[in-house]
């Protein structure tokens, strides 16, 4: 696996989203990410957060294509209401 290198500025603003953005998954995957960037293999990685390991995959191959923005989760639908707005 090849290591992954941060720039200062990224390993300075993932580390603060770490500790301080307001979502723990969010904290979760920066917290990964810095550690990837700190030489630790994918399986030590899901270990230290106890995550499975293509979760982790996941959130590598996410910051490499989207960085930031990668480490959010999308929109999910939910259930299906049960009424339609005339029945309400």
């Amino acid at each position: 696996m090849k290591l992954l290198i941060l720039q200062p500025a990224e390993q300075q603003t993932l580390r603060d989203m770490g500790v301080f953005h307001q979502h723990p998954r969010v904290r979760i995957r920066a917290q990964a990410i810095v550690r990837l960037s700190q030489g630790l293999t994918l399986q030590q990685t899901a270990n230290e957060f106890h995550v499975h390991l293509n979760s982790i995959e996941a959130w590598r191959q996410r910051w490499n294509k989207q960085g930031l923005m990668g480490l959010y989760e999308g929109h999910h639908t939910g259930r299906k209401r049960k009424w339609t707005a005339e029945q309400q």
